[in-house]
């Protein structure tokens, strides 16, 4: 009996000895900025502080913060971690700061060519505006009425994104001659891939919102 004694007990006492991480434990997250919303594991838990409870069955928490006009942070925290606070500070986003929300993102909207324009010029005024905010048009087709811009990319590495922008124009039958034109405008992780990646984006670049007024002014009705 004594042989199975002194294993058992042995194997005991190293339980009640093993190092404190296994035991529950709390870390604190604090964020800046402090509004900015803390979600662990995919669950919204609060605002500018939250504390992790480690459970011994607990390893790591996913934890993502997020605020308005600033990158989005994610990362995972381990039990191990021998920090009793651990500081989040997001960066603002530079998207944001070179953008505007605008309603006709990625929306079609119509200008109709007022008296005295005819196709022919309308067309070139269309062509002259697009140049002027666009390296290279993609598709120019006057007999069909449609054209197009190549999607222009704009990068901001410390906010780890990138934004392209395309305009489309296309003749359509109504009251008169008129265009319907959309502004596309897409966000992506600054290290995607190629195509791959892009989001509708609901805000335009400030180097592009004065073209829709400039359209208007150049061939629309007042």
């Amino acid at each position: 009996m004594k042989k199975y004694l002194v294993p058992l007990f042995t194997v005991l006492c190293l339980c009640f000895l093993m190092p404190n991480e296994v035991e529950a434990r709390k870390i604190k997250v604090v964020t800046k900025p402090e509004f900015a919303k803390i979600h662990v594991d995919g669950n919204y838990v609060g605002d500018g502080v939250y504390f992790l409870n480690f459970t011994r069955k607990d390893e790591f928490f996913n934890v993502k913060v997020e605020a308005p006009g600033y990158v989005e942070k994610t990362l995972r925290i381990y039990k191990y971690d021998k920090r009793k606070s651990i500081p989040i500070d997001l960066l603002e986003d530079e998207s944001i700061e070179a953008s505007v929300e605008s309603e006709l993102a990625n929306k079609y909207f119509t200008i109709n060519v007022r008296e005295g324009v005819d196709e022919s010029m309308a067309w070139k005024l269309l062509t002259q505006v697009m140049l002027n905010y666009f390296d290279e048009m993609k598709t120019s087709d006057k007999a069909s009425g449609f054209m197009n811009t190549a999607w222009e990319v704009d990068k901001f590495p410390k906010s780890e994104v990138k934004i392209r922008t395309m305009v489309q124009i296309k003749e359509i039958t109504n009251e008169g001659l008129a265009y319907q034109v959309r502004i596309s405008t897409e966000k992506a992780p600054l290290d995607a891939p190629g195509e791959y990646g892009y989001k509708p984006w609901e805000r335009v670049l400030k180097r592009y919102e004065p073209l829709i007024n400039e359209l208007q002014q150049r061939i629309g009705k007042n």
